[in-house]
């Protein structure tokens, strides 16, 4: 399992909650991330939690309330490993190329519940405090790349954090999903590439 759900299997197992609603959760978040959501029904959650399925429905309306509940600490989760580590980097070419190599590493790694989380967000099964609290809250996504802004100033000041998550999402998502859904060839001189489109678009005067 990933580094981002055993931290989470870890806080779920510490958490102050009835037994029967932890063992669900723990459970649940083991059975989507191993099997996927639609795969994992809540007669198995129950079977593998050693609870009925009316514990479940004690604590969740349905298996996607109990999805929504699971994904949104598991976003603030991916968020907070995702920008870890980027303090020390002191040029912008350093940054741009952990954040291609390390990062693309991350979300490969995490992939099946990133995947999970773009289903969930594109069905409407997160709400929109879930994602509006993961770009634009006060911790979010869009906070730290004004921050990024601010300590490179190459970076073109115009850009806006939506701007400048696109610039980065789109080359590496697009990498991401050759790789582990199309299993088209990728190889080094991509993730190069990749910098050189990220810083260009950095620092392009518009």
């Amino acid at each position: 399992m990933s580094q981002v759900l055993a931290n989470y299997e870890e806080q779920l197992a510490n958490a102050k909650m009835p037994a029967g609603k932890k063992k669900v959760l723990i459970t649940s978040l083991k059975l989507f991330a191993n099997n996927g959501f639609h795969a994992t029904t809540t007669a198995k959650i129950a079977k593998e939690a050693g609870v009925s399925e009316g514990t479940i429905y004690k604590y969740f309306s349905s298996k996607d309330d109990l999805l929504a509940k699971l994904l949104q600490p598991i976003l603030m989760e991916i968020k907070n490993n995702f920008f870890s580590n980027l303090d020390d980097k002191t040029d912008l070419p350093s940054l741009i190329k952990f954040i291609v190599t390390d990062r693309i590493h991350f979300i490969e790694v995490n992939f099946d519940f990133i995947r999970l989380i773009f289903q969930e967000i594109l069905t409407g099964q997160l709400t929109d405090k879930s994602y509006q609290d993961f770009f634009s809250g006060n911790d979010g996504i869009f906070a730290k790349l004004k921050e990024f802004q601010v300590n490179f100033p190459e970076i073109n000041s115009v850009l806006t954090p939506p701007q400048i998550t696109r610039i980065f999402i789109g080359p590496i998502l697009t990498y991401v999903l050759q790789n582990k859904l199309l299993g088209l060839p990728v190889n080094n001189d991509d993730l190069e590439l990749i910098q050189k489109q990220i810083i260009a678009n950095l620092t392009f005067k518009y």
